[in-house]
C-alpha cells in the first residue's frame, strides 16, 4: 500500500459508524508512523478523521502498531550487547533529530510523549563491561533519562563534537541506521552529514539493518499462532465472498454490483470473523487488475459482470490481541464458467514463480543455510523473466509481515531495493509474484513463516489456477 501518505477516507453512508486514519505519517500533528488502537466513536481524539474500516473503530496516535508493541517491552541492554558481539560490532550509535529515526525510538523504547526538538546520540558498546553513553542537549536533558548508562550534556555544537569523539574512541565498527548507497531506504534514517561527522572520528559505519530486525521483526510463539489463526479466518472470509458472488451472479443478470460494493461486502465478511485491518481490500476488475496497488473507490469503480476477471488482495489480524500478526493474501477468479486463455497462461507463469520461491526458501532453511531477501527475489523473478515478462513484474517478490502489513524485517527484494538482510528464524513474509499489463494483471500471494529448519506456508491451499466461479 502507499508509503508515507496521510489519507482520509469518508465513510460510506450505509456502513456502520467508525472512525480512523489510514496508516502513514501524521504531520504536523505527529512525526513518524501512526499507532493504531481502538477508540470510542462518541469521543474521537481532536486530530481524528473519518475513514472506512467497516465494522472496526480505529485511530492513529503518534505510533505504529509495531512501535506500540515494541514499547510495551523494556529495552534490554544485555541482549543488545550480546547481539552486537554476535554481529562483530564494537557498538551501536543511535542518532535522532526531531524523531527523524523511528528505529532508534522503537528499539530503545523511548517515551514518545516527551519533547524532541534537539538532536541526541546514544551509544551502546558491545563490551558488557562498559556502560552506554547518552549525549543530550542542555535544553532537553530529560530526553533519554530512562535509558541505562552515563548521560553527558552539551551546550554547543563544539561540545557535542568533542563528546561524541570521546565516546567513540576505541570503537572501530559501529552500527547506525544507514544503508550504503541507500540500498534499503526503510533502514536508512541517518543523514549524510552525521555519517560524515562520525567517520571524521575514524569510525567505520556498518548498517544496522540486520541487527535492528532482530529486535523488530522476530515473532514470539504467540504471535506466530495469531498469524495462523488470522490466516484460517480470513481465508474463510474469502471463501464466503466467492460463494456470495456466485449466488448473486446466478440470480442477477445483468448484475448491479461494482468493485466498491463487492469491497464493502468483503470488509463486512472479514470483520465478522473477528479480524481488523489497516486498509480496505483491493477489489479489481479486468484492466484494474493491471494496477498492482489499485485503490478501489466509488468514483472509479467498474461494474462487476458475468465474464469479468476479478482480483482480491486482503489483509487482517486478530482483533482480540494487541500484538497479533497480519495475514495477507491475493486470490483471483473468473466470473464465468471458463477462464480466459490469456489470464490462465499468465497465471500459470506466476504460480511457477511462486512455487520456485518456496522451493528455494525451503532448500536453504531446511539445510540451516543463510538466505538473504534479494536471493529469494532473484529466484522468483528469473521464472517470470524467462517467460518474457520481466518488465511486467514491477514490484518486489514479497515483504516482511508483522504487527504491520509491511513489517520491519527483510523483504524479498532485488528490484525496488537491494535487500541483503537475512531472513531470520521466526519471521513472516509474503510471496506474491505478479504480471501487470495495460489490459490485464495477475498475482498470487501466500505467506511464509521461516521457522527453525522449516518453512511453513499459510493461506493454504495455494491457488494453482484461476477459479472459474460459475462453472
Amino acid at each position: 500500500m502507499p508509503r508515507d501518505i496521510f489519507c482520509v477516507i469518508l465513510s460510506h453512508p450505509t456502513a456502520r459508524p467508525h472512525i480512523g486514519i489510514r496508516k502513514g505519517r501524521l504531520q504536523p500533528l505527529a512525526r513518524g508512523l501512526g499507532r493504531l488502537q481502538k477508540t470510542n466513536i462518541s469521543s474521537p481524539p481532536a486530530f481524528a478523521a473519518t475513514s472506512l474500516f467497516h465494522g472496526t473503530i480505529e485511530r492513529h496516535t503518534s505510533f505504529s502498531r509495531l512501535e506500540h508493541y515494541l514499547m510495551a517491552a523494556t529495552f534490554n541492554l544485555q541482549t543488545t550487547q550480546q547481539a552486537l558481539r554476535e554481529n562483530a560490532l564494537d557498538g551501536w550509535l543511535f542518532y535522532d533529530f526531531r524523531r527523524s529515526n523511528p528505529i532508534a525510538h522503537r528499539v530503545l523504547n523511548i517515551d514518545t510523549h516527551r519533547m524532541f526538538t534537539r538532536r541526541w546520540f546514544y551509544f551502546i558498546p558491545a563490551d558488557a563491561s562498559r556502560q552506554p553513553t547518552a549525549l543530550v542537549s542542555a535544553v532537553e536533558p530529560h530526553t533519554l533519562r530512562d535509558l541505562p548508562g552515563e548521560q553527558k550534556i552539551f551546550h554547543s555544537w563544539g561540545e557535542l563534537h568533542a563528546l561524541l569523539q570521546e565516546t567513540l574512541r576505541g570503537s572501530a565498527n559501529i552500527a547506525m541506521e544507514y544503508s550504503p548507497l541507500n540500498a534499503i531506504p526503510v533502514t536508512s534514517w541517518v543523514d549524510a552529514g552525521v555519517v560524515e561527522l562520525v567517520r571524521s572520528f575514524g569510525a567505520n559505519i556498518i548498517s544496522s539493518a540486520n541487527i535492528a530486525q532482530q529486535f523488530e521483526a522476530v515473532l514470539t510463539p504467540a504471535q506466530i499462532d495469531s498469524h495462523r489463526a488470522a490466516s484460517r479466518l480470513i481465508i474463510q472470509a474469502k471463501d464466503a465472498l466467492f460463494a456470495w458472488l456466485h449466488a448473486y451472479l446466478l440470480e442477477n443478470s445483468p448484475s448491479d454490483l461494482t468493485e466498491f460494493t463487492v469491497q464493502r461486502k468483503f470488509m463486512e465478511l472479514i470483520s465478522s470473523q473477528g479480524l481488523i485491518f489497516e486498509h480496505a481490500p483491493i477489489v479489481a476488475i479486468n484492466e484494474h487488475t493491471g494496477d498492482p496497488h489499485y485503490e478501489t473507490n466509488s468514483a472509479q469503480a467498474f461494474p462487476v459482470r458475468h465474464g469479468d476477471l476479478l482480483l482480491v488482495d486482503f489483509t487482517g489480524r486478530l482483533a482480540n490481541m494487541d500484538d497479533s500478526v497480519i495475514a495477507d493474501y491475493t486470490f483471483m477468479t473468473a466470473l464465468s464458467a471458463t477462464v480466459p486463455e490469456e489470464a490462465a497462461k499468465l497465471f500459470s507463469i506466476i504460480v511457477r514463480a511462486r512455487d520456485t520461491a518456496v522451493t528455494f526458501l525451503r532448500s536453504r532453511v531446511e539445510a540451516h543455510l543463510p538466505v538473504m531477501g534479494f536471493e529469494a527475489d532473484d529466484a522468483t523473478r528469473a521464472v517470470v523473466a524467462e517467460a518474457g515478462f520481466a518488465q511486467a513484474f514491477s514490484h518486489r517478490t514479497g515483504h516482511n509481515i508483522g504487527v504491520d502489513t509491511h513489517g520491519a524485517g527483510a523483504n524479498l527484494d532485488n528490484l525496488e531495493t537491494h535487500d541483503d538482510r537475512l531472513l531470520l528464524t521466526n519471521t513472516c513474509n509474503s510471496v506474491e509474484p505478479g504480471i501487470y499489463l495495460n489490459h490485464i494483471g495477475v498475482r498470487t500471494e501466500i505467506n511464509t513463516l521461516i521457522l527453525n529448519g522449516a518453512v511453513e506456508i499459510t493461506g493454504a491451499p495455494m491457488q494453482t489456477e484461476i477459479l472459474p466461479l460459475l462453472a
